[in-house]
């Protein structure tokens, strides 16, 4: 259970609290630290100085005021519904033209295309929509909500939080496009599915 497939995979010793110091002995390995928790930390320190800037209150309010233009674009698409919104997370439902929603797998497909250009292989989609297709978008990993459907997310994080501080428009610009890109591969599901991507 703690070894280096069990816990001893996610945690060492240095990261456990005092409460479970009877487990140190079972997670101790000199040979071992969780480089990837200290380069989170590193970042998430980094991040956090840099919007020091912002104020709290700031924050929450162009957090909110992003939300609500993202969840307006996506509530905008008949195939696109917001599931939730939960402070800069957006998550969204991808509809399917025969009805009803894509499930964990479908929607691992469509995050795998939102990082690549699937223009090529969409031949009848118009101008607007190659445009989207063309674009790499980086979205949040699917997550699979019930039986019938999974969600994908958009966020604003702190890079994007401060572009939006200093261009409102080029942030929602960006946004948009990869909400119409979400729409696009969710009209061409079948044909982007078909062509082996």
């Amino acid at each position: 259970i703690t070894g280096s497939t069990g816990l001893g995979a996610f945690l060492t010793d240095k990261e456990l609290p005092a409460c479970l110091q009877n487990w140190k002995d079972h997670l101790r390995n000199k040979e071992n630290n969780n480089v990837g928790l200290a380069l989170r930390w590193e970042a998430g320190l980094a991040a956090m100085k840099t919007l020091l800037s912002v104020s709290d209150k700031d924050r929450m309010s162009l957090s909110n005021e992003w939300a609500s233009s993202v969840k307006s674009m996506v509530d905008a698409d008949v195939l696109l519904d917001t599931f939730s919104v939960e402070r800069s997370i957006v998550s969204i439902r991808i509809g399917k033209k025969s009805g009803g929603w894509l499930d964990m797998a479908e929607a691992r497909d469509l995050y795998r295309w939102m990082s690549l250009d699937v223009s090529g292989v969409v031949a009848n989609a118009s101008d607007e929509e190659k445009t989207a297709l063309s674009t790499v978008a980086y979205i949040g990993q699917p997550v699979s909500v019930s039986e019938s459907h999974a969600i994908v997310r958009i966020a604003l994080g702190v890079e994007s939080m401060l572009t939006y501080v200093s261009d409102t428009d080029a942030t929602l610009k960006e946004d948009e496009l990869t909400v119409r890109k979400l729409a696009a591969i969710a009209k061409y599901f079948q044909t982007l599915k078909e062509s082996g991507l």
